[in-house]
């Protein structure tokens, strides 16, 4: 009988026989590190061709999104790092995405808040094959830096309407909007651009967005975020085939305590908003790591159970640094009272 390992190894084998000749395509993800640590995670498929395109076309709008969610993953391939003189060698899953969270050296040229940008490679098998390669973006904090923000998106920083009927305007803003054409929050742009540059206006504080929505949607938030200018940052989505493991089993919870984890040393400003667990979630996070939650932000967006329930577990807390908000504008008045801006 053939082991489950050999089973997988032969499948694959079979799988890649019928592969089509598509060239395939790193896909990076914004990702962050410390001076010790490094956490960089992206996905290998086949290149779907998606059409950039600034056109208000809804059909193009919906061709790109059928492309998204109908990726044709590339398991068992190998990925090759290089960060300057450091070499880091790791392997797809079964859904083509690649991970590593482990110890590194940090560059000599990264003494403040700085982008690096290792280069991903995929070695050929011949001499005659296209070289694949991508350069990543890996935030490095300084250590120096104020405070960071850990950030929602949906309905927090961009207007989804997750509270619409049957999410109908949900889904319509997902399929058939180009990134263009989507809308931020009431105040959130300049908001950020505020807590990017601190008290004094001239600092780089760093940015980390989290959201529920699926990897299959980044190029679409990436884009959205650089078109609106919101600070630039690490994008944490999920993969819905994956359930975290460990002491969180929520995929929010578990990337924010990972952010905790990597930065003990900085103080952070929570964001979020009443349609989910958001609230929930920080408050657990708060508690979980004493000090390190600087202040809670939660907007008030659509007058349902759970955004009442949400008010009054807020309202418990007695926190002034808890707060449920209307507007950008009160987030910024009391970020004013608190030194922040």
């Amino acid at each position: 009988m053939p082991t489950d390992q050999a089973s997988r190894s032969l499948w694959s084998r079979f799988k890649s026989f019928f592969r089509s000749k598509k060239p395939l395509l790193i896909l990076p993800y914004r990702s962050f590190a410390n001076r010790e640590r490094i956490f960089l995670k992206g996905r290998v498929l086949k290149n779907s061709a998606i059409v950039e395109t600034t056109s208000n076309s809804r059909l193009r709008s919906l061709l790109n999104s059928f492309k998204r969610f109908g990726t044709r993953e590339v398991p068992d391939q190998e990925v090759d790092i290089q960060i300057e003189d450091q070499h880091f060698s790791v392997t797809t899953d079964r859904e083509g995405y690649f991970m590593i969270d482990r110890s590194w050296k940090v560059t000599e040229k990264t003494s403040q808040n700085q982008w690096i940008e290792p280069l991903l490679s995929i070695p050929k098998a011949s001499a005659e094959e296209p070289e694949t390669t991508h350069e990543a973006e890996v935030l490095v904090p300084s250590p120096q830096t104020s405070y960071g923000v850990i950030s929602d998106v949906d309905d927090t920083i961009l207007q989804t309407h997750v509270n619409s009927l049957l999410r109908l305007r949900l889904l319509y803003a997902t399929f058939f909007k180009h990134p263009h054409q989507r809308l931020p929050m009431e105040g959130i742009v300049e908001l950020f651009q505020q807590f990017a540059g601190g008290r004094s206006g001239k600092e780089n504080n760093p940015f980390f967005y989290v959201s529920n929505s699926p990897w299959n949607l980044y190029d679409l938030l990436e884009q959205f975020m650089d078109i609106q200018q919101l600070p630039k940052g690490p994008i944490l989505l999920r993969d819905y085939g994956i359930k975290p493991a460990g002491p969180f089993s929520d995929h929010k919870m578990e990337a924010i305590s990972r952010i905790l984890e990597m930065y003990p040393d900085i103080p952070f400003l929570l964001f979020g908003d009443t349609a989910s667990k958001d609230a929930d979630h920080y408050l657990e996070l708060a508690d979980q790591f004493p000090g390190q939650v600087k202040a809670i932000y939660i907007r008030f967006t659509k007058n349902t159970r759970n955004a009442r329930r949400v008010r009054q577990l807020i309202e418990d807390q007695k926190d002034e640094n808890i707060r449920i908000i209307h507007s950008s504008e009160e987030i910024a008045q009391h970020a004013r009272q608190m030194g922040l801006i």
